[in-house]
């Protein structure tokens, strides 16, 4: 009788399987560009400071401030901040399903943009909630030279301008990771990643990277097609 109860037992856990694999449906990539968005726009951050582990992503592409730093023994400028260029990620899926009837997402593949001695961790991939907010651009006083702002010398830290950003939260993290590969023209390795989670209709799934744009799609209203 024991023999045969575990036969039975085994025999649902194989049909539930089975089942879960059939709701599974490929989605191609031509699909999830759809709903990619704000691109060339957000770059990584932390909500507050870096202790707060709460990913915040701000659009510096608003603003066209520029600062000097002034000799004051000579009064002179020896510096002159410019517009920094920003490489983008990108992702080059191989792999992409969705379970709608169990709210289940699913992708893999490989993350180009970074630099080549980038090592994994530095990689912040999550999927979560999206709340938009403004985030204060400040200056403060240098030790190498006089800052000024709009002609004026800036003794204590000053707010100089706000900026749109968002952080996230219900969020989940996921970690990239080494191929045994060497990417293309490199001697280093490529940089992979693999997500399954549960989404929601509100779901967005972000790829981000200091001094980098973020990748980020609506993967959410994946499951209202």
């Amino acid at each position: 009788m024991k023999k045969i109860t575990n036969i039975f037992i085994i025999s649902i856990f194989i049909v539930g399987f089975s089942n879960a694999q059939d709701n599974l449906k490929n989605i191609e990539y031509s699909e999830l560009l759809e709903y990619k968005i704000d691109q060339n726009r957000f770059e990584f951050g932390w909500l507050d400071n870096v202790f707060s582990g709460i990913p915040c992503f701000r659009d510096y592409t608003e603003t066209n401030l520029k600062t000097e730093l002034v000799d004051s023994e000579t009064d002179s400028v020896f510096y002159k901040s410019t517009k920094s260029e920003r490489n983008g990620l990108k992702i080059i899926p191989e792999n992409i399903k969705i379970d709608k009837k169990n709210n289940s997402f699913q992708i893999n593949g490989k993350i180009t943009g970074g630099w080549e001695s980038v090592i994994p961790t530095k990689f912040q991939i999550y999927i979560g909630h999206r709340k938009d907010t403004i985030s204060n651009i400040t200056l403060s006083p240098n030790l190498h030279g006089e800052i000024y702002f709009n002609g004026n010398k800036v003794d204590s830290t000053i707010i100089v301008n706000t900026i749109p950003a968002f952080y996230m939260n219900n969020l989940k993290k996921f970690e990239a990771y080494r191929s045994k590969k060497n990417a293309q023209n490199s001697e280093y390795k490529e940089m992979l990643f693999s997500i399954k989670g549960i989404i929601d209709k509100k779901s967005i799934l972000v790829f981000g990277l200091s001094s980098r744009y973020a990748e980020i799609f609506e993967i959410g209203k994946l499951i209202n097609e």
